[in-house]
């Protein structure tokens, strides 16, 4: 294709948005013109996994092109080291302006007062989501008088059940995110400065709260049930197992449910708006002709499948598969679909390859482009690689520690020091309702498995590159 020069980046990321919300992979009840159009016009990719399903270490994840266990991002609460090597620092020594608009979450956002430390992006002006941290969007929204009752009506409604935003649309965060990325774009088209763009929406995170006009758009009972089969959680993990419990009544209620499925579409299609005010500010400038514009999500939602909601230590499709499209200037003719296996890691060394840097020392990932701006050989990579860690806040516990493996054909969940695990037939099960990591007529599959991961945690360590022989 031709060569682009300098591209800028415009990478638009969502919060908690499953792979299949989107009309282009296959969605029966979304409203995603805008996003299925940036499809049709650029390379959609089908088997993009997060690196972990909660925010903090997904993201870190995409600045450092590095998986948790590198980057040091566990879990939740583990803020980013400061002095991280990423992506966008090696586009600002390049000559790029690097600015984030909307969620950044590299840090602790729980009831923070100060402003979120910069990670070289500048300027920052932070929408989190989480109106228990006072961020630059709910500071505005104090400073229009609105932010007391978006408190009240937050704490009032909770977090399972969909419901309608009591705010105008003008006012909602995206909106407040979007009009930024206007302003942003207009002073770029001015002084012509290379850019990489982070934009960040919360949505569709709960609690599930559209504002109208999109609250209205998806009837509840027309809903499509969550996948479940009676019986599958007797062998889920025992954390699995404790959360269908808690969840199965509410998840397995059409009512219920069916307004949380309609709310969670209903903040998607919002999103979706806002790409297509996004990409039509892009073309109303010059910056069209040379800027890609990359989406994806940091981890997915359950979404009611398998008796659970939200998030956490499960490795369901709909918790760790995620979108990905890049599109690319219409002059560079590329476009497509790509069902080889990429991951988080692989967005900083693909940005690096496209501006024709090098890439951050201590990457894990592979370019899904070249320089020249072909398409990578299909498939890449074999495998995606998930992490997970955790253990109680301030507790002096054992670690849980998991890694899921995901191949064409399977995928396999080690638990270490567990005498559980997972392992679904992709082929004949895909909806992963049976887990046969007992079976044992499986038992050699499960051992296959087991060295597979351990051979992709070896391919998979960092190793930058050699320059002498001492």
């Amino acid at each position: 294709m031709p060569a682009i020069s300098a591209p800028n980046f415009i990478f638009i990321n969502t919060d908690q948005q499953r792979f299949d919300t989107l009309g282009c992979y296959g969605s029966p009840v979304a409203k995603t013109p805008h996003l299925d159009k940036l499809a049709e016009e650029g390379v959609r990719f089908t088997q993009c996994y997060t690196t972990n399903p909660v925010c903090m270490p997904a993201r870190a994840s995409y600045f450092t092109g590095q998986y948790p266990s590198h980057h040091g991002v566990w879990q939740n609460g583990v803020p980013l080291n400061p002095h991280a090597e990423l992506i966008h620092h090696r586009l600002r020594d390049a000559g790029y302006h690097a600015a984030l608009i909307g969620k950044i979450h590299l840090d602790n956002v729980w009831l923070r007062t100060e402003k979120h430390p910069s990670y070289g992006f500048d300027p920052l002006l932070e929408c989190e989501g989480d109106p228990y941290c006072k961020d630059d969007y709910f500071h505005w929204l104090d400073s229009e008088g609105l932010y007391d009752g978006y408190m009240a009506q937050f704490k009032r409604e909770g977090h399972k059940r969909g419901y309608t935003r009591e705010i105008d649309e003008a006012h909602h965060m995206n909106n407040w995110i979007t009009g930024h990325v206007e302003r942003y774009l207009d002073q770029r088209n001015r002084d012509s400065q290379p850019f990489f763009l982070s934009v960040g929406f919360f949505d569709p995170h709960h609690p599930f709260d559209p504002c109208e006009p999109y609250a209205s758009l998806f009837n509840p009972a027309a809903m499509p049930m969550p996948s479940y089969r009676a019986g599958e959680e007797e062998t889920m993990t025992p954390l699995a197992r404790a959360h269908h419990d808690r969840m199965q009544a509410f998840c397995r209620n059409p009512a219920e449910i069916g307004t949380t499925m309609a709310a969670y579409h209903a903040t998607i299609a919002h999103v979706d708006a806002m790409v297509g005010r996004i990409m039509a500010a892009l073309e109303a400038t010059s910056l069209a002709e040379n800027t890609v514009v990359i989406f994806t999500s940091d981890h997915g939602e359950l979404l009611g499948d398998h008796g659970l909601l939200h998030k956490g230590p499960y490795f369901f499709d709909p918790s760790i598969h995620v979108p990905l499209i890049y599109r690319f200037p219409r002059h560079c003719a590329l476009h497509g679909v790509d069902a080889g296996f990429t991951s988080h890691i692989d967005l900083a060394p693909t940005l690096a390859a496209l501006a024709g840097i090098d890439e951050p020392k201590l990457v894990q990932g592979m370019p899904l482009f070249s320089r020249d701006g072909a398409l990578r050989p299909t498939p890449a990579r074999d495998f995606a690689l998930v992490e997970w860690r955790e253990k109680a806040f301030n507790s002096d516990d054992p670690f849980q520690v998991a890694r899921c493996l995901v191949t064409d054909r399977w995928k396999y969940v080690f638990y270490q020091d567990r005498d559980y695990g997972e392992l679904y037939d992709r082929e004949n099960d895909p909806a992963e309702q049976y887990n046969r990591w007992s079976d044992p007529a499986f038992q050699p599959i499960v051992r296959e498995m087991r060295e597979r991961l351990w051979n992709s945690l070896l391919q998979s360590e960092p190793h930058p590159r050699r320059t002498d022989i001492f």
